[in-house]
């Protein structure tokens, strides 16, 4: 279970930022944010947490989220909606190699807007968004993301929201091909838990 916990938590992990970013502007934690974004290149990785620079300090929100989701913390509803429905789509987007290799193809012309000093600038940023707008966003069932007006209006902090949300997507996939279902959700949530304090030990 510890590879699904740690593609799990990664899923609830973008889950939350995209939550703090509609709600407030900002992510409240940079490593977390430059962790989940960064996985996105992780393409041919030899395990699960290289995935994540074998650094599982970088996905603690994540596997916080996770323990509070699944604890049922009401702060948490629209966490939880984000992940299901991020969950989901994942399980569409498998069996639509079209859209994976238009994915692909963006995530591979995205590494020439990256700066040596700054790999997720603006125009990083930019260029995920318009990946997930030309793809995810054309799926259903669509994450509806709620928050303050005032930062959903905002092009650069939407843009963000949608950069977060495809490495959310990342990982959702990540957790179906570790071997994730969602009997599993329903049924072993106490092992998730479990697993999810262990790493958080680690």
């Amino acid at each position: 279970m510890k590879d699904q916990t740690i593609a799990l938590a990664a899923v609830y992990q973008s889950a939350i930022m995209a939550h703090e970013l509609a709600n407030s502007g900002a992510v409240r934690d940079p490593k977390s944010w430059e962790v989940s974004l960064s996985s996105l290149y992780k393409i041919e990785a030899n395990s699960t947490e290289d995935i994540f620079n074998h650094d599982m300090s970088g996905l603690a929100l994540g596997f916080n989220t996770l323990i509070k989701s699944f604890n049922k913390d009401s702060y948490y509803i629209n966490v939880i909606k984000y992940t299901i429905t991020l969950l989901s789509l994942a399980s569409k987007l498998q069996q639509r190699p079209d859209m994976m290799e238009v994915i692909g193809r963006g995530l591979n012309d995205s590494k020439i807007l990256q700066h040596k000093d700054e790999p997720l600038n603006s125009a990083v940023i930019g260029k995920l968004a318009q990946i997930y707008s030309k793809t995810i966003s054309q799926m259903q069932p669509r994450v509806i993301v709620a928050g303050q007006p005032f930062h959903l209006k905002d092009p650069a902090t939407t843009e963000k929201i949608r950069a977060i949300l495809l490495a959310g997507i990342r990982a959702a996939i990540l957790w179906r091909q570790v071997g994730g279902t969602q009997l599993q959700l329903l049924f072993k949530r106490k092992v998730y838990i479990e697993e999810a304090k262990t790493l958080l030990r680690a």
